[in-house]
C-alpha cells in the first residue's frame, strides 16, 4: 500500500507508442498540446502549465497504450489479477477531483474497464471507497471510487465498469484515459482527418457528451467535451 494513501489523482498519463514523434503530431492537431522533448527521449505534453503526457516507446516487457502516472509513494508499478496495471509516482497530483478544473487536452477522468471484480485491490493499494452512483444503486455494473481528503467531504477519482468476457477480451481489460475536449465534433472530426478511427460517435451518458477514438497507431482514450470538473458531471455528485 501507498504511505500516502488515498491517492487523489493523476500525476499524467504516458502513451506508450511504437512512434512516438507520430503520435505527438497527431495529438498535437487534435489538442494543441505543446510538445517537448525531454534528454531521456520522452516527448513531454503541455497544457499550459500543467504536464497532460508523456509519449515514449514501450519496453520489451510493456504494453502499447495509455497507462496511468497516479501521485503517490512510494515509485511503484501496480498490477491487479487482471492484468491491469498503473504506476506510483511521488509528486503533486496535476489532474483530479481537488486540482484546477481541466482543460482542453488535459486528463480529466479514468474508468477502469473489466470482466473481473478486482475493487478490492485498487482500493488497498490507493486508499479508495467503491460506491454506487444513486441511492438504492448496486455497485454493479458501474460505480465510482472515492478518496477521502482531511476536512472535506470525500470526492469521485475514478470509476469502474464491468464488462462481458467477450468486450474484455476484445478490448481488453484497462484503465479508460478521458482527455478533455471544448468541441468534440471537432476533435472527433480532426481525429479521422489525421488518420483515426472513431469508435464512439457523440453521445451523452451520465458523465457528460462522450466520444471514444483510436489513433492511427491503435490507442484508444475517450473524450469528455467540455467537463465542468474531474469527471464531468460525476464532479458534481
Amino acid at each position: 500500500m501507498s504511505e500516502d494513501v488515498p491517492v487523489k489523482g493523476l500525476r499524467r498519463v504516458e502513451l506508450r507508442s511504437n512512434d512516438p514523434a507520430g503520435s505527438a503530431e497527431y495529438y498535437r492537431r487534435l489538442f494543441g498540446w505543446i510538445v517537448m522533448p525531454a534528454d531521456d527521449g520522452t516527448l513531454r505534453c503541455w497544457v499550459g502549465d500543467r504536464l497532460a503526457a508523456l509519449i515514449r516507446r514501450p519496453a520489451d516487457w510493456e504494453t502499447p497504450g495509455w497507462h496511468l502516472v497516479l501521485g503517490g509513494r512510494p515509485t511503484a508499478l501496480l498490477a491487479d489479477p487482471a492484468g491491469v496495471t498503473a504506476t506510483l509516482d511521488p509528486g503533486r497530483v496535476r489532474h483530479g477531483p481537488w486540482a484546477p478544473p481541466p482543460r482542453h487536452g488535459e486528463p480529466c477522468w479514468v474508468e477502469l474497464m473489466t470482466a473481473d471484480t478486482t475493487d478490492d485491490y485498487w482500493a488497498q493499494h490507493l486508499g479508495w471507497t467503491l460506491r454506487a452512483p444513486g441511492e438504492g444503486s448496486d455497485i454493479k455494473p458501474f460505480a465510482l471510487f472515492d478518496a477521502p481528503d482531511d476536512g472535506s467531504a470525500a470526492r469521485s477519482v475514478a470509476s469502474r465498469l464491468l464488462v462481458d468476457e467477450a468486450t474484455a477480451t476484445d478490448v481488453g481489460a484497462t484503465w479508460m484515459c478521458y482527455l478533455a475536449a471544448t468541441d468534440i465534433k471537432l476533435v472527433t472530426d480532426t481525429a479521422v482527418e489525421g488518420g483515426g478511427t472513431v469508435l464512439i460517435d457523440p453521445r451523452e451518458v451520465p458523465t457528460g457528451v462522450i466520444a471514444a477514438v483510436a489513433d492511427p497507431f491503435g490507442a484508444v482514450c475517450t473524450l469528455l467535451e467540455d467537463p465542468i470538473g474531474w469527471g464531468g458531471a460525476w464532479a458534481a455528485v
